[in-house]
Order: structure tokens, then sequence, then C-alpha cells
């Protein structure tokens, strides 16, 4: 089974990679502190990484999908 079990793992290009590492950053960057105060640059990571894997590399619908559940709407 291996190091991670019997989840399949997808290879990402170099370029997905650095796409990805650039969203974390801007995502993390755009988010108020107490959005900061609800997740983490990891949570966010695994989000994109999890969008990435199933296919999806626009940057602004990775994005979305990774502050889905981190930021809500003032009532």
């Amino acid at each position: 089974m291996g190091r991670y079990g019997s989840r399949k793992m997808n290879t990402l290009s170099s370029e997905t990679i650095e796409l990805l590492q650039t969203v974390v950053d801007e995502t993390w960057d755009a988010l108020r502190p107490e959005e900061k105060l609800r997740t983490s640059r990891e949570r966010i990571a695994a989000r994109l990484f999890d969008e990435a894997r199933a296919g999806e590399r626009d940057p602004l619908r990775l994005r979305i999908a990774a502050i889905e559940g981190v930021v809500t709407s003032a009532l």
C-alpha cells in the first residue's frame, strides 16, 4: 500500500504546482485577520490540491474553492 495507503496520487506538473503556490499566497493575503484565525495556509493548500487533482486550473475557481467554509457573509 505504501506511504499514502490505497489513495491514488495524481502527479501535478511544475506549472500547476507554481500556480497553486501563487493562489495559496494570494488567497492567504486576501483574508481578513478573523478569517485567518479560522483556517491555515496548509488547509487552504490542501483544498487547492484536491481541486487541482480533480482537474481545476482556473485561478479564480481555485481561490473560491479554497475559501469555501472559511469566509462567511456578514448578517
